[in-house]
């Protein structure tokens, strides 16, 4: 249809050179806020797709597409997801790995309010072209002739189911954005404004105010930042002389407010690389630019400090530090004129270099074992089990309410569109918890036959089995008198694997597999199967009512995945998709 009309189909264009002029027609399925070009003009940045059949949105059939006008008035008039628009003359420009089309100086735009595109059963006037379409055209748009009517009436008609996924879809785009223009070195930093930046702990101080103090680095330079003086090159101006680097303007201070530094002073040492969000930047006494993080005001246990794991990132602020470690001994050399000469500069760099690496891996030695012991001492304290390991240990613990009313599924971007509710977040959760019930009943059946059209759809020939087993899990420190929230969590292949438990197999036709099952399960939930098995035979069962204390387990570390299960529409799910929870990243150390 599209090609017909005098329109490139998106998943074509895909494939075509830089500097190919084309015309497309495409539903607008996120939209950033307009703002000022790097030059003197507009620029306004959308998603536009044109084939739903596949039922996804941000596919092979989406495209990103980008508007430059003089001024922000003469921007297309495009409200927000779902609206349809008309692309003519634009140019082909690949960037990365995709294929995205900008507009240049013959391009126009035109615009149909997906609010104003009349349903099918009020679309017969508009498809004989007695009725007009109403639209926002940019100058010399000219108006839409009747068969792009038509075009455009099938295309907001064969995209209203996937109304939902696009919403979702542009609320995290909207959100990566944000998060994608705030990211900044030390060296874009300015004055009054809020970043996320990734650097590297030189030095850490604790205030009597409740704050703690950071010094950090990214190995970037900013004129506005203290100058660190290196005393090999000018004694008389380095009056830091215990100040081991780096040396100029590449350190800046960082105040932490609580709930950050609560979680920073048990968390963050000296060396570690930390990931800083939201960081508002300002003007000290001195007149100098410093870092700050408040406590978040509509989210008050929020902590945005964090460690940073990022390989790519790491090795980005280690690649830079090492250039930096090799320019000191020739700034030296340059600089120490009547310093008397050394008899091998390179050899004394090398011996100073190795020095202080082994002060730093014992130093971190010593941090480590400090850190295990308190770890042991805290988890002997509250009665943790110290058999269950999981990943992620630093990341702060989210309870299970928390979890259940996740803060995240009420999606909010810009003003201009209305708040929803989506379905499910893809994210983990570290938590604490107990385990209190699972199912199925019978360990036997924590396995099942690939070849089982019950278990899966699309059935395989073969003796394949695979783990599905599912934990009722509360918080593992419940106040008195109070009745705890729980949650299912879903044991799948992997997790179960990852856990330690065996390839599975027909637990029905190998007792000795089922009972060294049920002697690893042992660890995790102590005597809960055998007070199962007791209950059941009185034809009562798990779990317990709060205050019965027959439950003798210790609670665990573990990781917990929220995830969408693709269902179909229903009243219950009428995004499509059913709200899951699922174990991660946890392994039983016995």
């Amino acid at each position: 249809m599209a090609e017909l009309l005098g329109f490139t189909p998106v998943k074509r264009a895909v494939s075509m050179g830089k500097g190919i002029v084309c015309s497309f027609m495409g539903v607008v399925v996120s939209l950033q806020d307009a703002r000022k070009s790097r030059g003197t003009d507009w620029v306004l940045d959308f998603t536009i797709q044109d084939d739903f059949s596949a039922g996804s949105v941000d596919g092979s059939s989406s495209m990103a597409c980008r508007v430059f006008k003089p001024s922000q008035q003469t921007l297309p008039k495009i409200a927000g997801v779902g609206d349809i628009v008309i692309l003519r003359n634009f140019k082909l420009n690949p960037w990365k790995e995709r294929m995205d089309c900008v507009s240049q100086p013959l391009s126009r735009v035109l615009v149909f309010p997906a609010d104003k595109i009349p349903v099918p059963e009020l679309s017969q006037a508009y498809l004989l072209g007695t009725q007009r379409l109403q639209c926002n055209a940019t100058p010399g748009a000219g108006e839409p002739t009747i068969a792009e009517q038509k075009a455009v009436l099938k295309l907001r008609h064969s995209s209203s189911r996937s109304a939902q996924d696009m919403r979702q879809h542009a609320a995290i785009a909207s959100i990566n954005t944000l998060n994608r223009r705030k990211e900044a070195l030390i060296e874009d930093l300015m004055f009054d404004k809020f970043y996320n930046v990734k650097a590297l702990v030189v030095n850490t101080y604790y205030t009597n105010h409740g704050t703690m103090e950071l010094k950090v680095t990214d190995y970037t330079a900013n004129k506005h930042l203290y100058e660190y003086v290196d005393p090999e090159i000018d004694r008389e101006r380095a009056w830091r002389r215990d100040w081991p680097g780096p040396f100029g303007q590449v350190t800046m201070n960082v105040t932490l407010y609580e709930p950050h530094a609560a979680w920073a002073r048990g968390n963050i040492r000296d060396g570690d690389f930390i990931f800083l969000r939201n960081l508002r930047t300002k003007q000290s006494r001195s007149n100098l630019l410093e870092g700050v993080l408040h406590e978040d005001r509509d989210m008050p246990d929020q902590v945005d400090v964090r460690k940073l794991f990022n390989e790519s990132a790491i090795e980005e602020i280690e690649r830079r530090r090492d250039a930096y470690e090799q320019r000191r001994p020739e700034r030296g050399s340059v600089h120490l004129v009547n310093a008397p000469k050394k008899p091998s500069a390179k050899a004394s760099a090398k011996k100073k270099a190795e020095k202080k690496e082994k002060q730093r891996l014992q130093k971190a030695a010593e941090v480590k074992e400090l850190e295990e012991k308190q770890k042991a001492f805290e988890a002997e304290r509250t009665g943790v089990n110290m058999n269950i390991r999981a990943a992620f240990h630093d990341v702060q613990r989210s309870n299970i309410s928390e979890i259940l009313h996740n803060r995240h599924l009420n999606a909010t971007t810009a003003p201009k569109y209305t708040p929803f509710t989506l379905p499910f977040v893809n994210c983990k959760h570290s938590s604490r918890v107990r385990v209190v019930d699972f199912f199925p009943p019978e360990l036997e059946y924590f396995t099942h036959s690939l070849s089982d059209p019950s278990w899966t759809p699309r059935p395989e020939e073969g003796p394949r089995w695979e783990w599905g087993f599912i934990l009722l899990v509360e918080d593992g420190n419940v106040p008195r008198d109070t009745v705890p929230e729980q949650l299912r969590v879903v044991v799948n292949n992997n997790a179960a694997q990852y856990l330690g438990l065996p390839d599975a197999r027909d637990l029905r036709t190998e007792p000795s597999v089922l009972a060294q099952l049920k002697e690893k399960l042992f660890i995790l939930w102590g005597n809960l199967a055998e007070l199962k098995d007791e209950l059941r035979a009185r034809n009562e069962d798990l779990p317990l009512p709060p205050g019965d204390n027959r439950l003798d387990n210790k609670p665990f570390d573990c990781i917990i995945e929220e995830y969408g299960l693709k269902v179909p529409e229903t009243e219950e799910h009428p995004a499509g998709y059913q709200r899951l929870h699922k174990l991660a990243f946890t392994k039983i150390l016995t």
